[in-house]
């Protein structure tokens, strides 16, 4: 894969340092049903495994088509990846 010129260390380090300032153990019962998960669906070919920018969850695709519920504080950066596209269903 080609080098992308940093912008996605850059974003994440933007996302990271945002999601710093909005801790989800400091919200408020109520804020916290306005923040759901996201469900991902994988497009590529082969499997891919993801390590979860702000929780630290893994989330592992394992083929074509599987489909994942992302939580939400990893959602944004999930949304940057190629082969992942958020499911409606």
């Amino acid at each position: 894969m080609s080098c992308c010129g940093n912008k996605r260390k850059n974003w994440l380090n933007e996302v990271n340092s945002s999601i710093l300032q909005n801790i989800p153990g400091q919200d408020s019962p109520s804020s916290i049903t306005d923040k759901p998960a996201k469900t991902f669906e994988y497009t590529g070919n082969y499997s891919l495994a993801i390590h979860g920018v702000a929780s630290g969850k893994s989330y592992n695709f394992r083929f074509k088509g599987d489909k994942i519920l992302v939580d939400y504080y990893d959602s944004f950066a999930m949304m940057g990846e190629r082969d992942l596209k958020v499911s409606v269903a």
